[in-house]
């Protein structure tokens, strides 16, 4: 028998070649009352089976006889296996094939047959079908809803666990008659004996473990003297319905993030899709080509990666931001984080590199981090230094330790101070205090295994006339360089000129040299364009980035670029 306490929820995993009713079976388990929570996971996982407390988490697996190599880890894990069948002879004889894959992972494993579409003129009895496959075999019409409790019975069945769930499916059944007299009542007006319905709704709740919150309103809605009450049938909040019985309209949160994901396909024409997704694999939302065929593979693919993720939870788990890549068939798997709420997975073909891949991936994890923490104002495209780092000599940078001397000119309050505490300490601080003069942070950073980089950032105080005298004897030995302008305030836009004048007579014309638009978090208050931006820095032949030291939104890609640019200027 299967132990509740041991292992918790079972794991029941479906398999069968196309076109059986898998999926199906799937539907007819969603309803209002034994609820289907989708978990839609790498793994290849499809959601949590709620029966009152008890619960079975289900796999549903695509298929395609192309992808059949990735059944085994599929499999592999599971408590239970179902092997689903249309019912006709020639599925019959081919879902033998299975046999032997569950012999090979999961020897232990409950297995049956569900023989479905019986209603088909040729299917097979379930008698049949044991004598052929060699396993129990229950009958199935995943058409008919009526046919739910049949199949929640097979899967107690099956884990030798129905004494524990049959009671709890006859409550549940009471409850939903119950909760489907509510309308007639408040139809017919009989208040009272609506108020006895919840009252027997919040004592089957209560032995369910299900929130009677919702059920606890209704009745005080009643004895406030409300007399209709609007809306969908009282449920739990705890259940969910399945998007077949209700559309959901994408959140702003998700919304925004599909469209990152969309640019940064648009950017490497060989990433096939992008997931992302939390510390534990659960998808929060993805994008991809659309190809069937590739849709197809690279979800069998992912359902094999599932130890992966497991490894990474092994060796990142206390670490925020990590990159790795393995390679699965023809495909590269990026893994990406840049904090601690998600994971950045990349499928592309072999062509991308992994300096492309690396670069791309932190800086679109780094937006997600952002967006994830509820900062609304993120540009969701991708920058032009991001693009031209991806190409930065495909990885072969050189090895050693460097010292990069970097100065932040801009007029005062432009936030030329809150990018290198972005930066050095990754905080913002409220509020202002002039540099005066000048201030010098150092922070050392890693490249790459064997290449270190030392950052003398100088903090160049903005005061343009009073400052210009002393201000040359800081620029000495600068090896790059930023003008920071704050895109609230239309006059720093005119001082460009100005700085990049003063970095030119001082330092020289070769000096690496970016543009930097500050304060972009601060939407309803810009005053200078993006487009604004690039032709002034197209004009003086540098480059330019939009950032925000509040969200840190850009700051570290910023700095990475400069490193970049120094390095290969230095071999």
């Amino acid at each position: 028998m299967f132990s509740i306490q041991n292992r918790m929820p079972p794991i029941v995993s479906f398999v069968g070649y196309s076109g059986v009713g898998k999926t199906t079976i799937i539907n007819l388990l969603r309803t209002k009352e034994i609820s289907m929570e989708e978990q839609p996971k790498i793994s290849g996982s499809i959601g949590i089976l709620k029966v009152g407390r008890f619960q079975f988490h289900l796999r549903d697996f695509v298929g395609d006889e192309k992808i059949g190599f990735l059944w085994n880890g599929f499999m592999r894990g599971s408590d239970a296996i179902l092997i689903i069948t249309d019912s006709t002879e020639a599925n019959i004889n081919d879902s033998r094939f299975f046999l032997n894959k569950i012999e090979e992972e999961v020897p232990y494993a409950y297995t049956a047959v569900i023989g479905n579409k019986q209603d088909s003129v040729e299917a097979l009895n379930t008698s049949s079908i044991k004598d052929s496959i060699g396993l129990n075999t229950y009958p199935m019409n995943a058409l008919d809803p009526q046919n739910r409790e049949k199949m929640i019975y097979a899967l107690s069945e099956i884990l030798e666990i129905k004494n524990f769930t049959l009671p709890i499916l006859k409550l549940l059944i009471e409850r939903e008659t119950l909760i489907n007299t509510i309308e007639q009542s408040l139809k017919d007006e009989n208040y009272g004996e609506l108020d006895a319905i919840l009252e027997d709704i919040i004592i089957l709740s209560k032995k369910l473990g299900d929130n009677p919150e919702p059920f606890y309103k209704i009745q005080l809605k009643l004895k406030e003297g409300v007399r209709k009450f609007e809306g969908p049938s009282a449920q739990p909040s705890s259940q969910i319905e399945s998007p077949e019985d209700q559309p959901r309209s994408l959140s702003f949160l998700e919304s925004r993030l599909k469209i990152l994901l969309q640019n940064y396909m648009d950017e490497i024409e060989n990433v096939i899709a992008v997931t992302i997704c939390d510390r534990e694999g659960l998808i929060i939302t993805s994008e991809s080509r659309g190809d069937s065929e590739d849709e197809i593979v690279i979800g069998a693919i992912a359902a094999s990666v599932d130890s992966y993720i497991d490894r990474i939870k092994r060796e990142f788990e206390e670490v925020s931001n990590f990159f790795n890549i393995t390679t699965i068939s023809d495909k590269k798997f990026a893994y990406c984080s840049m904090g601690s709420k998600s994971i950045l997975l990349t499928i592309s073909n072999l062509t991308s590199s992994d300096t492309e891949l690396r670069v791309f991936s932190e800086h679109v994890a780094g937006k997600v981090e952002m967006l994830l923490e509820g900062n609304e104002n993120v540009s969701l495209q991708i920058p032009d230094i991001i693009k031209i780092l991806s190409k930065t000599k495909d990885g072969k940078i050189p090895t050693g330790d460097y010292s990069l001397k970097l100065i932040l000119t801009g007029n005062y309050e432009v936030g030329k101070t809150s990018l290198i505490t972005r930066f050095v300490e990754n905080r913002f601080k409220e509020g202002y205090h002039s540099t005066v003069g000048v201030d010098i942070t150092k922070k050392t950073i890693d490249l790459a295994e064997n290449t270190k980089i030392s950052f003398a950032i100088w903090d160049i105080g903005g005061q343009i006339t009073q400052m210009t005298p002393y201000r040359k004897r800081f620029y000495g030995g600068a090896n790059a360089a930023f003008i920071v302008i704050d895109r609230t305030r239309r006059e720093s836009l005119k001082s460009i000129q100005k700085w990049h004048g003063e970095l030119t007579k001082y330092v020289g014309k070769d000096l690496n040299i970016i543009l930097v638009g500050n304060k972009s978090d601060l939407e309803e208050n810009i005053a200078i364009t993006e487009v604004e931006i690039k032709n002034v820095a197209n004009q003086n032949n540098f480059h330019y980035i939009l950032t925000s030291a509040k969200t840190g939104e850009n700051v570290n890609d910023s700095f990475l670029y400069i490193a970049y640019r120094f390095l290969e200027s230095a071999s």
